[in-house]
């Protein structure tokens, strides 16, 4: 099922269907198998359009159009049983490779992890049932696409530390072609190219990262990501090639966020805000910033402790979600549900009633999976403002606010042990009709900034001492702007001096080129947001707020709707629009 649609006898003789729909019936199955679906579930994946009577006749039929494709079991037996509204397959008649594939990379021995995750990856043909659209197999695509990117970031990872970062580098190369969307197999890349001593090839890796990010969802590289550019290169072994390298245990996670350990944290008053707001169980924290302000790694850190605590987490980062997913409530709902099922270890029936609305499904689904954990369960939910604008936005968050309430309705029932971590970018009321039908107005308010100079001084301690002693100019050159900060150190790192880096911050050939020009692509989607630049760029008073409000929530303003964020944002811009 990973990358194409096959049935095998064990003889070698392909099963052949009679429709489409025939083979998604056991498809359905093989991914469930072990449990039984009921009949109204398998009715409404296969044939939503149809009504109830049509529904029950085509299930009938692709029942039996089933077990005539299919082999008869031991004993005479059918491999599809269908009884009781319901239908499954017999224990143990059936492998698959999406099976296989799960056990390959589930935690395990750590001596056979690498020969474990060579097989998993070799299974993995492509994005799950392609090139099948239907709304039901985005959930589970998904999810076997985000094992395969975590798995061959954990492989590749391994390699390097064995000292085999060339066959890291390949493998991570052919991962990207399968999977361009995801930032997993980039930074594998990355490291790997690190390790061999090879920093061209490590940023050519890491602009291509920032171009798929910039032209799928308006996004910068992660922190993970600047780390692992920014790392230094390991020295080869005495006697040994420039293979043969350990660079020791990677302290960076996957997911786009620094890890809780990472040398290039920097803990901010926010984190200690955080930490009082997760101890004295806030039901709703809001974590609000500008793009690139450490939102992601905040959340990670946030998760990292809620964990030893006994809690269970749920992290969903809205940004991951394709264009396909967000422009419909039913598949971005059906992809929450599986997610948090997924993440919850928790089984559910992937069923969707048309009688009721997006809204009443997906809180069915939830409430239905808080009903199976036990003790208190988190719920980050990052860059929510992915679904700010969308037809069903006002509905998902009036969703949202109403589990907050329930919290007090209903002290003793499920909803009082979940809370809520909402990160976003742009501020609520420009998109949300009525805050007082959304979480936005209720829960504690965590405003992240830019680093201040003694922040930044911080950061610039991490690294050796002629760096750390340049972080003031640092700081007057990026204004504590966190992703430009750690771009700067890493670029005084390789050899370059204060002064190469003062002439070149507004250069196309600089530092921050790549983030400069898509700087300017967002200043240059609209008219109405070239005009509000324009205008501050000559000085003159704008009173679009809403438009004003949108740059700093894309990290081009400041607070004061007057002033650019970095200096040589002023300075790129002016050469281009004056």
């Amino acid at each position: 099922m990973l990358g194409r649609f096959e049935v095998v006898s064990p003889d070698g003789a392909p099963a052949a269907f009679r429709s489409r729909k025939v083979g998604s019936l056991l498809a359905i199955l093989a991914l469930n198998k072990g449990r039984e679906i009921a009949n109204s579930t398998l009715q409404e994946l296969l044939w939503p359009e149809s009504d109830g009577d049509r529904q029950a006749q085509s299930l009938r039929r692709a029942v039996a159009d089933l077990r005539q494709a299919l082999p008869v079991g031991d004993a005479g037996r059918s491999i599809v049983h269908a009884d009781h509204g319901r239908v499954g397959l017999a224990p143990d008649c059936l492998t698959s490779d999406t099976e296989r594939f799960a056990e390959l990379l589930a935690p395990g021995a750590e001596a056979e992890a690498v020969i474990r995750g060579a097989e998993a990856l070799a299974l993995y043909g492509g994005p799950l049932l392609a090139p099948l659209d239907d709304e039901w197999v985005y959930a589970y695509r998904r999810q076997f696409e985000e094992m395969y990117c975590r798995g061959v970031e954990a492989y590749c990872d391994r390699l390097v530390a064995a000292g085999q970062a060339r066959e890291a580098a390949r493998i991570a190369s052919d991962a990207i072609v399968v999977a361009r969307e995801r930032e997993e197999p980039y930074l594998a890349a990355i490291r790997a190219y690190i390790a061999l001593g090879n920093r061209s090839m490590a940023l050519q890796q890491f602009e291509a990262l920032e171009s798929m990010l910039d032209d799928v969802f308006g996004q910068s590289p992660s922190d993970a990501a600047i780390s692992a550019l920014e790392a230094p290169t390991p020295k080869p072994s005495s006697g040994g090639s420039p293979d043969t390298v350990n660079p020791g245990p990677t302290t960076l996670v996957s997911g786009g966020a620094i890890d809780v350990e990472s040398r290039f944290y920097v803990e901010r008053e926010t984190d200690f805000a955080m930490h009082r707001a997760l101890e004295e169980r806030e039901p709703v924290v809001l974590v609000f910033g500008p793009r690139q302000v450490g939102k992601t790694s905040l959340l990670a850190r946030s998760a990292s402790q809620l964990r030893e605590e006994g809690a269970q987490v749920v992290v969903t980062d809205f940004q991951s979600f394709g264009k396909s997913e967000v422009d419909r409530a039913t598949t971005l709902y059906r992809s929450l549900i599986h997610s948090m099922a997924t993440q919850l270890g928790l089984t559910y029936e992937p069923s969707w009633n048309d009688w009721i609305g997006p809204n009443s499904n997906l809180d069915a689904h939830i409430d239905g999976l808080l009903r199976q954990t036990v003790g208190r369960v988190c719920w980050a939910m990052d860059e929510v403002d992915r679904v700010f604008g969308s037809e069903y936005a006002d509905d998902f968050f009036g969703l949202v606010r109403s589990w907050h309430n329930r919290q007090a309705l209903d002290p003793g029932g499920p909803w009082s042990r979940l809370s809520l971590i909402i990160s976003y970018a742009t501020e609520a009321h420009l998109f949300i009709k009525d805050l007082n039908q959304s979480p936005f107005n209720v829960g504690l308010r965590i405003n992240l900034r830019d680093f201040s100079d003694f922040e930044v001084d911080a950061l610039g301690s991490r690294y050796t001492s002629h760096v750390a002693d340049s972080s003031k100019a640092v700081f007057q050159v990026t204004n504590g702007h966190p992703f430009l900060t750690r771009r700067a150190f890493g670029y005084l790192e390789s050899g370059r001096s204060v002064a190469d880096l003062r002439d070149n911050a507004a250069s196309d050939n600089g530092p921050f080129a790549e983030h400069l020009h898509r700087l300017y692509e967002t200043v240059a989607l609209t008219d109405e947001t070239r005009k509000a630049v324009v205008g501050l760029l000559r000085g003159d008073e704008t009173t679009d707020k809403p438009v004003l409000m949108r740059l700093v929530s894309a990290g081009l303003l400041d607070l004061s709707l007057s002033s650019f964020r970095v200096p040589a944002y002023e300075v790129y811009l002016r050469g281009l629009l004056l």
